[in-house]
């Protein structure tokens, strides 16, 4: 979400030193960024010795940076631009960190797609742009090996071919693997469609729970050895369906059109607003206190009032304003589907 405004501030200070701190597990959609000058890179398993957290400090702080840009506004992240030797350091106006920066980003009260709101902590840079779009830069090997995996599969270009993420790290994120058989079947048989079910690590398990209760054949992606090789499958298809999860955003980044069935969390923040390539279901249910209780809850009431049935209008909502825009492949490998 912070790389429309990596592009953005590159666009407007070309000749500047831009570096940009991540945790490891996030490399990778970062690596190849022509916007970066420096990728700083923490380990998160190692934040509990004092000594590599004051190490990983004073790396900031050695590097005499003039603006330091919070993003995360963690107290981990909001402590590090208070520590940092920047003469300008922005962060969100969040409670208890506020005063650890200089120049404080007011925050909307309605809601706001995340990486338009982390724009906005450019603003005092004199940085206006508004274009959220996402990127991801994927290397040739990754796709290499995302053509290797349809060439062994029997992908067939010619027809429908949708990626399927079943799967989150978080309970309350995640609709039910039976439903996504019912849709997965429902694409193949009256579509045609080629159905690639993906997965993360330690979650090949459910994509294999997807399968088994299918009627049809769905294909298991492999396992991808980075966030590229996932990136570059997802390149090579028409459409991804899912949980609201981090394979959404790398398929928005990579151009494709998203589906996104949402738990407790708000679809606009994290749905790319462009509601005629990116649609998403949320149910209207009324829980006290969600954000309190959303990691313990059993019951999932938002996640079961969506239905199989749901998700298929908004898949044929989708495929109709692709077919009348004309504007993409996947418009022209399914102009033949006659939708009712």
């Amino acid at each position: 979400m912070c790389t429309p405004a990596l592009h953005a501030l590159r666009t407007h200070l070309p000749k500047s030193y831009i570096a940009f701190l991540t945790e490891r597990e996030s490399v990778d959609l970062l690596r190849f960024n022509p916007y970066l000058s420096e990728l700083l890179i923490w380990d998160r398993n190692r934040y509990r010795n004092p000594f590599y957290s004051l190490r990983r400090f004073w790396q900031v702080r050695k590097g005499k940076f003039d603006v330091v840009i919070d993003f995360l506004g963690n107290p981990r992240s909001a402590y590090l631009s208070f520590f940092s030797s920047a003469r300008l350091k922005i962060g969100y106006d969040l409670p208890g960190r506020k005063i650890l920066y200089n120049t404080i980003i007011k925050e909307e009260d309605a809601p706001q797609y995340a990486a338009l709101r982390k724009m906005k902590a450019l603003h005092p840079l004199g940085v206006e742009s508004t274009d959220p779009q996402l990127d991801f830069f994927i290397p040739p090997e990754a796709d290499l090996f995302a053509g290797r995996f349809f060439k062994e599969n029997q992908l067939n270009d010619n027809k429908l071919i949708v990626s399927i993420s079943p799967t989150s790290r978080r309970n309350f994120n995640r609709w039910s693997l039976e439903r996504y058989a019912q849709l997965s079947d429902w694409l193949i048989s009256k579509f045609n469609a080629q159905v690639i079910l993906v997965w993360g690590p330690d979650e090949r398990c459910v994509v294999e729970e997807v399968s088994n209760r299918m009627k049809e054949k769905p294909v298991i992606s492999e396992e991808t050895q980075s966030l590229f090789e996932l990136g570059a499958i997802l390149r090579k298809c028409d459409l991804h369906v899912g949980n609201d999860n981090g394979t959404k955003h790398i398929a928005v980044a990579i151009g494709k059109p998203t589906i996104t069935i949402y738990g407790p969390h708000d679809p606009v923040s994290w749905t790319y607003p462009d509601s005629s390539r990116h649609k998403y279901l949320k149910a209207d249910v009324d829980c006290p206190d969600c954000d309190r209780t959303k990691h313990k809850c059993l019951k999932l009431t938002c996640l079961d009032k969506i239905t199989v049935e749901d998700v298929q209008e908004a898949f044929l909502q989708l495929l109709k304003s692709l077919l009348q825009n004309r504007e993409d492949r996947f418009a022209e490998k399914t102009e033949h589907i006659a939708v009712d």
